[in-house]
């Protein structure tokens, strides 16, 4: 009886030596079933996610314009409107824009950006006022899941990049332009190493005012002719006005000026009207001038003869890509940079672009006198 019982817990203690590796497998197995489980949840949710921006019908783009005091600004933001109204009604996800405005205030800009991402919108567009100054609205609204637009400037290196950047690109529009006009000159006999320019420069903490300077530069260098003088206008007229009749006085074998827009060419008019010297090309004592932009002011002075050149900037392109651009971020694409390429306007290539009603400025008129 007692050998029967020795042999009876041999057997049970056997079995159980047996039964846990097994037993250690069977949860080994169990715990890889489990982690296969989880995973598949998280591909799962992940693919919700994906699914749920695919899916989405409503993008909410909040835009944080610099200011609207210009043509090109008011131009833009209305082109940007309508392109808004005819993409709402070509496709099944809608575009929502809710607007600011900062009057060319960095601090007031940076607030208003804050308050565009407690109304939760997806994409923030910014025309950025100070391209430093900025990076903290662009930390802010990544940290907050969103997606950030650079509309119309580029940002200044070294600090949080945006996402996408959708502007003219302004270095070859300043290239274009001055690089026709210095062309002009030389056709008009100015040997190139007597050609003397005075640069004005719009807000140096702004990156496109910058590459409109360094393409100005380029093409001054490409050509063989020579920077004299540079003004910084801070974008304003009176300071151009301001600061022109010396820098002239000291630089008196100057003999063409850039501005980076049109709007400062109407500050460099009054000087040179006062210094009787604001004179028809082609006829003694002209003044060589080129600009930037394409606007309604740089174009009525191409036909009136005192400018020699002006960039044109397509400025509608720039504002329908950056809805595009959108709503591409919105829905989880990466949509990349979009820079408008420039090209020379001048005296001999105006009128027929002119018949063909190739300006949007022109078109812009029209359209808002209705």
């Amino acid at each position: 009886m007692k050998r029967n019982l020795k042999k009876v817990m041999a057997a049970v203690l056997t079995m159980a030596l047996v039964s846990c590796p097994l037993t250690a497998c069977s949860s080994s197995e169990d715990s890889g079933k489990d982690t296969e489980v989880k995973k598949e949840e998280q591909k799962t949710e992940a693919g919700s996610k994906d699914s749920d921006a695919e899916k989405k019908t409503e993008v909410t783009v909040g835009i944080a314009w610099p200011s609207l005091g210009t043509q090109a600004w008011s131009a833009m933001a209305d082109y940007l409107r309508w392109y808004v109204d005819e993409y709402n009604e070509k496709n099944d996800v809608k575009v929502k824009l809710i607007e600011t405005t900062a009057g060319d205030d960095a601090a007031a800009q940076e607030t208003q950006i804050r308050d565009l991402l407690n109304q939760d919108v997806d994409v923030v567009v910014s025309g950025a006022i100070d391209t430093t100054a900025i990076w903290s609205s662009i930390t802010e609204t990544h940290d907050a899941g969103k997606k950030f637009i650079s509309f119309c400037r580029r940002l200044t290196p070294g600090g949080p990049e945006a996402d996408s950047t959708v502007a003219p690109d302004t270095y070859d529009t300043a290239y274009v332009s001055v690089d026709a006009a210095i062309k002009k000159m030389i056709e008009s006999g100015i040997p190139a190493n007597e050609i003397k320019v005075i640069r004005v420069q719009g807000d140096l903490k702004d990156q496109n005012a910058m590459r409109y300077g360094e393409g100005c530069e380029a093409a001054v260098k490409d050509n063989g002719a020579a920077i004299a003088a540079d003004i910084e206008s801070n974008w304003s007229v009176e300071t151009v006005m301001n600061k022109l009749a010396p820098t002239l006085q000291s630089n008196p074998d100057a003999n063409l000026i850039f501005t980076p827009n049109e709007d400062l060419m109407l500050g460099v008019q009054s000087v040179l009207e006062g210094l009787d010297k604001w004179i028809k090309s082609g006829e003694e004592g002209h003044m060589y001038l080129a600009a930037a932009g394409g606007c309604e002011i740089g174009l009525k002075m191409i036909q009136d003869g005192y400018l020699d050149a002006t960039g044109y900037e397509n400025l509608p392109e720039v504002s329908t890509n950056t809805i595009d651009n959108a709503v591409k971020l919105a829905l989880g694409e990466e949509p990349g940079d979009f820079f408008v390429k420039s090209e020379a306007i001048t005296p001999d290539n105006i009128q027929p672009l002119l018949d063909k009603d190739y300006f949007w400025v022109y078109d812009y008129v029209k359209k808002t006198e209705k």
